[in-house]
């Protein structure tokens, strides 16, 4: 089982296989895939806990309605994963508070059911055999409460939601990794064959691998080895709305594709959230909310589902909460997986773009794949070359979460 601690000088560690540095969902998978593969793991976290910052801070939701290929593949394992997680990590009966109640893209453009059925047969043809086109009116037999606006949607039943905090320990808890508490990564050592080692507000280990799972604060990191990163920060709030009748409970994730606002049920009330535009910020532990922003999400999800206005009417201020984290994107908005070109012995697994809670498990085995050999990084989709080599795509599509 991994160790958590706070360290004192006498456990902190001289030397170790591999340091990673973050201690959030990146930073425990990793670490639970290296010590899997037989490799002494350090996690470097400076704060007091692990999953603290954007993990904490995420809508804590999955899915596999992607249009890329390697997307869909991602997903689609690291859902495996969850599903069987407490086998996974190997602590039976394990529960990460798993909801598969599904994703539903739903959108009232009059070219919605042909836009929305080409999707879902490009999902289809690249993997994705469990999604499904719905028209307007099966939305509604389905999920009664959505508009008579609603034109169509696509859905999948295996998409949904969990526990990020259960989800990061649980792979802490599986690994036999050393987790290091309020010890922060101040220095990247390197040598001309690399990474040497790393210091830390502690003291020095040595080391001649070293991955980068740091969230928003992952291009700091990265700039302790003289790297700079095509990462941009950019605010995401989160809306919690306490328990309400309206609100139906059986729902799936529920998004609306023309305005990118979405909401699920969270114990007896809901979960919701909007990706407004927000200009590109420095990464913070305290990220700011705006207090006009509840209004207006929920103000946007009422137009395709009436019963909204019903709940808004009930609302006090003491039955709301708000808080806010940052999505570290990439300019295709896939991760950054697998060594660096430019320093031996460095790793990322980053850039997720808002997707790190999903993609964690798949990602996160990839690095250390690439680590001990067993995968080349020519054979890895999210390839830090994929920028030298011009192989970015830009998506026009937009999804969320």
């Amino acid at each position: 089982m991994g160790k958590i601690i706070v360290p004192d000088a006498s456990e902190f560690p001289r030397q170790a296989e591999v340091v990673i540095i973050g201690g959030g969902i990146l930073g425990t998978a990793t670490a639970f895939y290296a010590s899997r593969a037989g490799l002494e793991a350090v996690v470097l976290e400076m704060r007091d806990g692990l999953g603290t910052l954007t993990t904490a801070a995420s809508e804590e939701c999955f899915r596999a309605q992607f249009s890329e290929p390697e997307n869909v593949a991602m997903m689609k394992a690291s859902i495996e994963v969850f599903e069987n997680f407490s086998e996974a990590i190997g602590i039976p009966g394990y529960d990460i508070n798993l909801h598969q109640q599904g994703y539903l893209f739903y959108t009232d453009d009059p070219e919605g059911p042909q836009t929305l059925r080409a999707r879902v047969e490009l999902q289809q043809s690249i993997g994705l055999d469990d999604v499904e086109f719905l028209s307007g009116d099966e939305v509604r037999q389905r999920f009664p409460w959505a508009s008579p606006q609603v034109t169509a949607a696509t859905y999948r039943a295996r998409d949904g939601w969990l526990s990020t905090h259960e989800l990061t320990h649980g792979f802490a808890k599986g690994s036999e990794a050393l987790f290091l508490l309020r010890t922060k990564a101040t220095g990247i050592e390197l040598d001309s064959q690399g990474v040497k080692g790393v210091e830390t507000n502690r003291g020095s280990i040595s080391t001649r691998t070293v991955v980068i799972a740091a969230g928003p604060f992952s291009g700091q990191v990265a700039r302790l080895a003289g790297l700079e990163l095509p990462l941009t920060i950019l605010r995401r709030q989160k809306v919690i709305v306490g328990q309400d009748a309206a609100i139906p409970q059986d729902a799936p994730m529920t998004i609306c594709v023309p305005s990118g606002a979405y909401w699920r049920p969270e114990v007896g009330g809901a979960a919701m959230g909007w990706a407004t535009p927000e200009e590109p910020g420095e990464p913070l532990e305290k990220v700011p909310t705006d207090w006009a922003f509840p209004a207006l999400v929920m103000e946007e999800m009422s137009r395709l589902a009436p019963f909204w206005e019903e709940v808004m009417g009930r609302l006090t201020r003491d039955s709301v909460f708000l808080s806010a984290g940052q999505y570290t994107c990439t300019p295709d908005s896939k991760p950054i997986l697998g060594p660096s070109p430019d320093v031996e012995g460095l790793f990322f697994n980053l850039g997720y773009s808002g997707h790190g809670i999903m993609g964690a498990p798949e990602g996160s085995r990839y690095v250390v794949a690439m680590i001990t050999g067993q995968m080349a990084d020519q054979d890895n989709p999210f390839s830090w070359q994929r920028f030298a080599r011009g192989e970015v795509v830009i998506s026009g599509e937009k999804m969320v979460l």
